[in-house]
This record gives C-alpha cells, structure tokens and sequence, in this order.
C-alpha cells in the first residue's frame, strides 16, 4: 500500500510539474524579462533567500525546544547543525531522505524513542500552524468567489472557529503523537519502544506553544520576502496584497506539497496550488516568476545551510574529539 501511494505521489508531482511547465511558458511567451536583472530585483531575490535561509535556526531552536521538553539535555548548536545537513535530502525523489539522515545522526548522542517523539510533535504542529495560517489568510482576503458565498459574510466567526480548532488540535497532540512514535519504533526497531523510556510523552504545553509561534514565524517570514519581491516585480499588481496573504499562500502550498508522498520538496505540487492562488491578484507572467523565485530562493537557502551545517559539523566534531597527549 505504502508503494501505491508512493507511485501515486510520484504520477501527481510529474502531472503537476507539467502543467506548471506549460502554464510558465504560455505566460512569459513573449514578455521581456529583462527587468530580472535590474539591482532591485537581485535585492529582493537576496532577501528572500536570507529570511528563507532563517528557518532551519529556528527550526532548530524549536526543536531543542522539544527534546529538552522530553527530558534530553541537547545543545542548540548540535541540533541545528543536525538540520542544516540533513535538510537538503528532502530534494531526493521519495522525500523522506532528510527524515532518516537526521534520525541516524540524532542516534549517536540521544535514544531513539525521544527523537522520533520529538519529529513526531513537529510534524504535526508545523501541520497544524500551516492549516492555521493557510486557512486564517484565506478567510481574511478571500478570493472574489468565495467572498460571494454566504460564509463570506460570517468571516470574523469564521477565524474564532479556526482559531479554536487549531487550539482543539493542540491538546489532542500528546496522545496522537505517542501513538505514532510507537507505530514509528515498531518499524524501525521492535525492541527499541520497550528497552528505551522517555521521561514523559509530553514536553509542556509552554514549550508546544512556543514552537507553535516557531512554525508560525516561519512562514511569516516568507510571506514578507515573496511580498517584498511582488512589490519590486509587480507594484500595481501587489498593491492589494500584504505579507499575510503571501504567508497564506507559501502554507497551504507547503502543507500540500508535504501531504504529497514521494514528490521531491514537493516539487510540481507547490507550485501548481500556487499558480492558482497567486493568479487570484497577479497576471500570469507575474505569478510565475514569482513561483520560480520562490523555488529558486528555497533552494539555495538549502544549499547555504547545508554548507554551514557540514562546516559546524566539523567544528563540533572536533570540540568533543580526544585530544592526543603529548
């Protein structure tokens, strides 16, 4: 079953990957794109490669956050540069590779049990925060046809709803990720749940929230460098739309693209969902460029971690290394 939903994905992240293929060429076929090369565009493009690049330090921040919730006494320097590395495996086909390289380098100083806990609790707040953020931008600047439908009318309640939803989906984390951890180590070992004990199974609501606000700032941040970027490429465009709006879009996209199994960083996927989203404001040409900067910055902000993360790797390496006696 895992193989058909894996070749599923697969067939999905091609056919979308087409049609974005097919919808960018329509769109820049005889626009001059010239204008890409002007210093404030390459500004633009830097900043957000910049607040991209962001992430993976707090990522990681709320990631020691959790495993310290889990009662394993971890430096924040080693965590990020566990991420820093192993994020950049998520562009390998089967979009898993970033999850087990951090799995095999987290395992040579903590047990097992907490750190698949603590990915467990990420995972599904960064789910949460995306929905919340996804689903909050997209009732507060409705497109024009759903800001016709009856709910329309009902936004205000709607983002209480939301809201207490998000909330909802919080206190029902700790028993939904313990069970998922198990089901994790069963797979990857049959032994390790039993002969390994986390001190508890829930790292504290204050550190959850926190993390929660983390995956949140997260997106926030791309929202503000797509937006800043819309408004040097577009400003006419862009005017009627804000950094919330981009932050929406990057989440639902996010969520969609991480949803879709064996699709390389949800390649074809984002940019697909985001070709509809962005199209609700920008002329075609206008959304594509910006969906090819947005993959192109992302890309490179991987790349940048990664090479900080194998120079830190080194580094702390080195510091815990035996020094020979002379």
């Amino acid at each position: 079953m895992k193989r058909v939903f894996r070749l599923a994905g697969i067939a999905i992240a091609l056919a979308t990957g087409v049609f974005f293929i097919l919808y960018a060429k329509r769109a820049i076929h005889g626009h001059d794109l010239s204008a890409l090369l002007q210093a404030n565009v390459i500004g633009a493009l830097i900043t957000l490669v910049l607040l991209y690049v962001c992430l993976i330090p707090i990522t990681a921040l709320a990631w020691t956050w959790l495993l310290r919730g889990l009662g394993q006494r971890i430096a924040y320097l080693s965590t990020l540069a566990i991420l820093a590395v192993t994020q950049f495996g998520k562009y390998m086909p089967g979009n898993v590779a970033q999850h087990i390289g951090r799995l095999a380098m987290a395992r040579r100083t903590m047990p097992m049990t907490p750190v698949v806990l603590s990915m467990t609790y990420e995972t599904l707040l960064t789910i949460v925060a995306c929905a919340h953020v996804a689903t909050l931008t997209l009732l507060w600047a409705p497109h024009s046809v759903l800001s016709r439908l009856p709910l329309g009318d009902h936004r205000q309640a709607l983002l209480v709803t939301v809201t207490l939803g998000a909330l909802i989906a919080l206190s029902i984390l700790p028993r939904l990720a313990s069970k998922i951890t198990h089901r994790r180590l069963g797979a990857l070992h049959p032994c390790t749940a039993s002969n390994e004990l986390v001190n508890t199974f829930h790292p504290g609501w204050k550190r959850a929230a926190s993390c929660y606000a983390m995956y949140v700032l997260n997106f926030l941040l791309i929202g503000i460098g797509l937006w800043w970027l819309s408004r040097v490429l577009a400003p006419v465009e862009s005017a009627h739309t804000n950094p919330v709006f981009f932050a929406g879009a990057f989440a639902a996209s996010w969520v969609l693209g991480f949803l879709a199994p064996g699709a390389p960083a949800g390649l074809g996927v984002r940019e697909a969902l985001l070709t509809i989203i962005l199209g609700t404001y920008f002329a075609p040409a206008s959304a594509v460029i910006l969906i090819v900067s947005l993959r192109i910055a992302t890309t490179l902000g991987d790349l940048l971690n990664f090479c900080f993360g194998f120079v830190l790797n080194l580094r702390l390496r080195k510091s815990v290394s035996p020094h020979p006696s002379g």
